[in-house]
């Protein structure tokens, strides 16, 4: 199990090159990855964006990567620009009819007269170099989001506990809710009819508030209510992403609290009835951030 918020890190330096690569996860419902790259790393991004969901499934998550380059740069001349920019100054000095000599650091300001020649697609070392920090970031945030996990399931664990416990004293109250009930509706029916003298009514009375009694159980949503949360249990012990069935199995635990509720509250059962709505709901908050 593991939560989808989490950080990771990586750092090296080798040969002169420094990578920096940080990555940050939140909740989300789908894959969003967002990449800050340097411009010439963006043909890298593809491997980047596959490497990340290798690993993660769901979430948003951002991804920073830094380089520092201090090996001695190939600089190379841009002839053709260098000439055709020397010849339109030679042209516009003739238009001015002027003879001076033509500055060269004139020239050199001009963009695009000296390049790099450099290819990070072809330079192995800085690949390799990026794709083994990017690795230990991931690593990192992995090991990040399984600590979070299990601190979410110890969590789970505790708010399952206390609705089991809450779940048993209900339990025990509501034979003598029904028993209270029925004593009570039996008497306030004896009261109306005493003064009637049809044979059946009183017996017809009774047999509708056995009816009436029997729509107060509720040993059925009690027993959903114990077998979603068996399925609580052992879903939470399972190492797949189990964020989508922890909500659905939690949306009918939910669905079981609220009829439990409206058909039985008492002064002796409401504070464990609200103890019940209360974990649940925690429970759906916290599952949205599990992967």
């Amino acid at each position: 199990m593991k939560s989808m918020t989490g950080f990771g890190k990586s750092r090296t330096k080798k040969d002169d090159i420094e990578v920096y690569v940080e990555i940050k996860s939140i909740n989300g419902r789908f894959f969003d990855l967002k990449t800050y790259l340097p411009r010439e790393l963006n043909f890298f991004e593809y491997e980047i964006r596959k490497m990340v969901a290798s690993k993660l499934k769901r979430g948003t998550i951002e991804l920073r990567l830094y380089i520092d380059d201090q090996r001695e740069p190939n600089i190379a001349v841009n002839e053709l620009k260098l000439r055709k920019h020397y010849e339109a100054l030679k042209k516009a000095l003739n238009i001015l009819s002027l003879t001076q000599d033509i500055p060269l650091d004139i020239l050199f300001r001009e963009p695009g007269i000296f390049e790099l020649d450099s290819k990070l697609d072809e330079d192995s070392l800085m690949l390799d170099i990026v794709r083994n920090v990017l690795h230990n970031a991931l690593c990192e945030l992995d090991k990040s989001l399984s600590d979070e996990g299990m601190n979410i399931k110890q969590v789970f664990i505790d708010s399952i506990d206390a609705i089991s416990i809450a779940l048993e004293a209900v339990k025990h109250e509501i034979q003598p809710y029904k028993d209270e009930l029925f004593e009570s509706m039996k008497g306030r029916i004896e009261t109306v009819t005493k003064n009637f003298k049809i044979d059946t009514l009183e017996q017809r009375l009774v047999q509708e508030l056995a009816l009436y009694i029997d729509k107060y159980d509720v040993h059925e949503e009690i027993t959903r209510l114990e077998s979603h949360i068996q399925l609580f249990l052992e879903t939470i012990n399972n190492t797949e992403e189990i964020g989508k069935n922890l909500n659905f199995i939690l949306q009918e635990m939910q669905r079981e609290a609220n009829t439990l509720g409206s058909k039985f509250s008492n002064n002796a059962t409401f504070q464990n009835i609200i103890i019940i709505k209360e974990e649940i709901e925690k429970c759906r908050e916290i599952a949205h951030n599990v992967s």
